[in-house]
């Protein structure tokens, strides 16, 4: 398939590869199209799995099952000195 891209279009996807959110100008297009096609640039099995990491950080804060942040920033500190 051969395409032409308006001049903005390419420096848009082409910036977007310099700052490395895409290595080609192909998976750069995909990802676009895949955005305009669902609306999202995370493929389903991948935002299913997010969903159920963020539903476990939940369930985990209201059991309980947390640290809050000086806690856990000094016992970072203490590991690494």
């Amino acid at each position: 398939m051969d395409i032409s891209l308006t001049p903005s279009n390419e420096m848009f996807l082409r910036n977007k590869i310099a700052e490395g959110l895409y290595d080609s100008l192909n998976e750069a297009i995909n990802a676009t199209l895949n955005i305009a096609i669902t609306g999202s640039c995370v493929p389903n099995e991948e935002l299913e799995r997010l969903n159920a990491d963020i539903q476990k950080g939940i369930d985990d804060y209201n059991a309980g099952r947390y640290t809050d942040a000086d806690t856990a920033y000094k016992e970072i500190m203490k590991k690494y000195e």
